[in-house]
């Protein structure tokens, strides 16, 4: 054709249900860790506040990421007042464009891809830091990650038994009936007094939106594992001073803890731990450069914020057709 003919192949387009049967969470894990081990450009992500009418701060993000022959770009949104009109919070789109000619390549469903890296995210962690004997699994908050979480977890360690606090006993419920459907070989129950749960956990898996702490230190036993996933703004946070100062603190990028992570920024700030008691992040635990668990009985904790780096590599395994996804 004359004046130039074009080459471009049409995008292609994966619903939340095609990201699900792509990103199984072995897969998804064992993806992030060669990730986290390579060298994967990602600049600071751009996050834009949006005032509502009722006075609540919204949030607009955009999050790229790049390396050799795939750019990737979440566009996503923060909108806390959805929780009282029965919708998720986060939504999310992931735009593929090849790396080698800028093409546009694909579009992706960016909310199941981020619930699903979130949670694989923290079981690669887990592959480092939680006891490996590890049997009792507590999650703690009832939103769509407290799923994700449990399935995750239970890919790396030998998980028997699951328990679901939330402040709604419906919502617990509801996720105690979601994860024996799915993984029935789980014995799963509703927790009423999260006191005691916490005392027996052998890994606690933490996915509210609490401005105060729900985990507290003098609750925590030896060797147990904490994975902090919910609040993620520098003024919020899911546990207390006494956590902090009894683990061994590792985050998912140093970069994103130190920007955004309350849980980690409200005790620097006063004082009770300092930058050098971050032992690591997963940079450095999958190229080998940290070490992990060191003894049995100490406690570990975890706090992630997420990463476009994440979103890439997932993005990328979903768009990968030749893949075996099972």
């Amino acid at each position: 054709m004359e004046g130039g003919a074009s080459d471009e192949r049409p995008m292609k387009v994966y619903s939340a249900v095609q990201v699900a049967e792509r990103l199984p969470y072995r897969l998804l894990i064992e993806c992030l860790r060669k990730a986290f081990a390579d060298h994967i450009h990602v600049p600071p992500r751009s996050l834009y506040t949006i005032d509502s009418p009722t006075g609540s701060k919204s949030v607009f993000g955009l999050m790229p990421a790049w390396q050799a022959g795939l750019i990737g770009a979440k566009l996503l949104t923060i909108f806390p007042d959805n929780i009282l009109k029965g919708l998720p919070t986060i939504h999310a789109q992931i735009l593929l464009f090849d790396g080698n000619t800028g093409v546009p390549t694909a579009v992706i469903d960016g909310t199941e891809v981020t619930r699903r890296r979130t949670a694989a995210a923290s079981a690669l962690a887990a592959s480092f830091l939680a006891h490996e004997q590890s049997e009792y699994l507590l999650i703690v908050g009832t939103g769509p990650q407290a799923l994700h979480q449990a399935l995750a977890h239970a890919e790396v360690r030998p998980i028997k038994q699951v328990g679901i606090w939330g402040r709604s006993p419906e919502k617990a419920r509801a996720v105690v009936q979601s994860l024996v459907q799915s993984s029935p070989q789980l014995s799963v129950s509703m927790i009423e007094n999260l006191e005691i749960a916490v005392r027996k956990a052998d890994m606690i898996s933490c996915v509210t939106g609490a401005v105060e702490p729900v985990i507290l230190g003098k609750w925590l036993k030896p060797s147990a594992f904490i994975d902090l996933v919910g609040s993620h703004t520098p003024d919020r946070r899911e546990c207390d001073d006494e956590t902090v100062k009894l683990s061994r603190i590792y985050v998912d990028t140093i970069e994103g803890a130190l920007a955004e992570a309350g849980d980690v920024l409200i005790p620097l700030r006063s004082g009770v731990i300092c930058e050098s008691d971050i032992v690591g992040d997963l940079h450095g635990l999958c190229r080998g450069q940290v070490r992990g668990r060191i003894a049995s009985d100490e406690i570990t904790l975890f706090k992630s914020v997420g990463t476009a780096l994440e979103d890439l590599a997932a993005a990328g395994l979903v768009a990968t057709e030749s893949n075996n996804w099972n």
